[in-house]
């Protein structure tokens, strides 16, 4: 469990990256958040900030092949454009996913990848990770390209896939009363046909949710 990795203080959120980022990940909690009442934040406070720091060798490796990319195969391309829209399709999903409605995955994700998730709405979460897995793009602190494949045949098949690492914070409510912080962990994969004659859309081809959890800390009610 990442949750047995968390260490919490009044100031303070450290994160351990292992099997989360792979890389190292320092989250520096504001001050205030612990100590200033929730009436002066209005109805939510702010979450904690988060800092990712890459592998460098990695980072430089992500960024050559998503260059490669845009000069080679796709030169409409663009980094920036490509997190705003998969940062859009991961609230999407998790927005089905809170509201248990696997049938509409079904334009959305590959048929082995919806398969997949559809059993783990089933089988593995639970009601209440359910009913707190749903993000903005504001909840979504970190996503970061960690790997990009090529696949590329003799027969004109040609395909991208880019798997991201995502971290997300945000307050809910709690049963009881008082606000909690809740991480979402996820991994992503999105796929693209650039076969020729092809003109495809980006598709999601695996999506895992690493955690889901609320998080033993909560602001000041005082």
């Amino acid at each position: 469990m990442l949750s047995r990795l968390l260490q919490i203080s009044s100031k303070r959120l450290n994160l351990n990256p292992r099997g989360l980022l792979s890389a190292k990940t320092v989250a520096l909690a504001r001050p205030q958040v612990s100590h200033t009442p929730i009436r002066n934040y209005g109805k939510t406070p702010k979450t904690p900030d988060l800092i990712y720091v890459p592998h460098v060798f990695r980072w430089l490796k992500t960024k050559v092949q998503l260059k490669y990319l845009q000069k080679t195969w796709d030169p409409e391309f663009t980094e920036g454009a490509f997190i705003y829209g998969t940062t859009r399709a991961v609230c999407r999903i998790t927005e089905i996913i809170h509201d248990n409605r696997p049938e509409e995955l079904d334009n959305l994700m590959t048929s082995v990848a919806r398969q997949k998730l559809k059993e783990v709405m089933k089988t593995r979460l639970t009601k209440n990770q359910k009913s707190i897995i749903k993000l903005r793009p504001e909840d979504i602190k970190i996503l970061v390209p960690i790997a990009v494949h090529f696949k590329s045949l003799k027969s004109s098949k040609k395909d991208c896939t880019i798997t991201l690492r995502i971290l997300a914070l945000k307050w809910v409510r709690s049963k009881a009363g008082p606000m909690r912080l809740v991480l979402v962990a996820l991994q992503t994969e999105f796929q693209r046909d650039y076969s020729v004659k092809i003109n495809s859309n980006w598709n999601i081809s695996a999506f895992d949710i690493l955690e889901c959890v609320v998080l033993p800390t909560a602001p000041s009610s005082r």
